[in-house]
């Protein structure tokens, strides 16, 4: 035990005096994480107010005065162009595609006519419109004329021949509910985080274990104290051990530092985005949720831990054991990102998954929807596979093969 305890001090004492390792570790990825999330925020912020502020070039044809007027009513700012004739309309469509132009409006020729002289049983007339909807403009501008101004002109018809439009409506839907929703905030507010913090935790407790992780095996056999380690009058085994705790903890220290970083951003981030997200990631956890989760993220810091000193193992150098890892850190990266587009319950098969149960879990824990059995399961599953990479960690420290390569 006093062998694992000094290995274990020796290998946070490299850490925590090394201000440049403090840096690189806890502080320049928070900081290169709230640069990222804040400029894309802004970013999305100003996609949002440019397409709030271009103003649309719409061409018309054969529109009536009536919905010229109408547009101007709704206050709507377009620059409107006109389409006369056949080689003007192919014109337009050239530019709808080509951007330069956002929407086509086509009315049927004697529009207002048409309405006024209608009959039960006459063939309605078409109003037709062309946009683009790989471009935002035009999207937008189809949302604003197609959808919404066209929509209020056919009502304003509408009451102009029936005079009054109700007597026309069966039923209205929620007119003036405001109970329709029913949900549980808490609940709610953690399906929100549930979406994406469960992936960037596991992701980012791997990420925070790996480089240290094979600086702290490959790396000094690299420097070539790993042999002078190994005839010590410590054990092998409490040489591996302290290692992998070490790393644990530095792994769960940074992974706990990014996710509250996230946490505490992440509502900023969502409202620049224009999203509704932003306030609907409002924590609130219980004590037996936070415990859940410390919990999940302690076993899960043991297994990465374990795997990569075990991979460690077996290179000869810091750049070997990195390219050892990184498949396992690709693995883990598609095993998160499953979480983010699951819609139903997960069932206990899933939970014996490794990595993918611990994420399952943690989205279980934030939107209280985890049963006893399932969060069992996956925190013995865990353990018990890092006590097998624990043990041949301590198999492979005891190779003389392995350790002096």
């Amino acid at each position: 035990m006093d062998g694992i305890k000094q290995i274990f001090g020796k290998e946070l004492a490299r850490i925590f005096r090394d201000k440049k390792m403090i840096f690189s570790t806890f502080i320049l990825p928070v900081v290169l994480m709230v640069g990222l999330m804040t400029l894309v925020g802004n970013l999305a912020q100003g996609m949002m107010k440019d397409l709030e502020d271009h103003e649309p070039v719409v061409y018309m044809m054969d529109a009536p005065a009536s919905f010229t007027s109408f547009l101007e009513m709704s206050e709507i700012t377009y620059k409107e162009k006109v389409i006369t004739d056949e080689a003007q309309f192919k014109k337009a469509k050239a530019e709808i595609k080509s951007g330069k132009a956002d929407l086509i409006v086509e009315f049927p020729v004697d529009f207002e006519k048409a309405i006024a002289d209608y009959q039960v049983g006459d063939s309605l007339p078409q109003v037709k419109t062309y946009y683009n909807p790989s471009e935002e403009y035009s999207g937008v501008a189809y949302d604003q004329i197609s959808n919404q101004a066209l929509e209020g002109y056919r009502q304003a018809l509408l009451a102009n021949r029936v005079g009054d439009v109700s007597t026309l409506t069966v039923f209205t839907v929620n007119s003036d509910n405001d109970e329709a929703i029913i949900q549980d905030d808490e609940k709610a507010s953690g399906k929100a985080a549930g979406m994406m913090l469960p992936y960037f935790i596991t992701l980012l407790l791997f990420a925070g274990a790996m480089s240290i992780g094979t600086d702290m095996v490959a790396g000094e056999k690299e420097r070539g104290t790993m042999a002078s380690l190994l005839v010590s009058p410590l054990k092998r085994s409490s040489i591996a051990l302290g290692k992998v705790f070490a790393l644990m903890v530095i792994s769960g220290i940074s992974a706990l530092i990014y996710v509250v970083t996230m946490v505490f951003f992440m509502p900023n981030f969502t409202g620049a985005a224009g999203g509704d997200m932003g306030s609907a990631i409002k924590l609130s956890l219980s004590p037996g949720q936070i415990g859940m989760l410390v919990a999940l993220m302690i076993t899960l810091s043991f297994l990465y831990a374990s795997l990569i000193v075990f991979v460690s193992v077996f290179a000869k150098s810091v750049k070997e054991a990195s390219s050892y890892v990184m498949p396992a850190y690709i693995l883990i990266l598609v095993l998160g990102m499953m979480t983010m587009f699951t819609t139903k319950a997960p069932g206990m098969e899933s939970f014996m998954i490794p990595v993918y149960n611990n994420t399952l879990a943690i989205q279980g824990v934030l939107s209280s929807t985890i049963t006893m059995p399932q969060f069992l399961l996956t925190l013995g599953e865990t353990v018990v596979i890092g006590v097998v990479f624990q043990f041949l960690i301590v198999k492979a420290f005891n190779s003389e093969k392995l350790m002096s390569a």
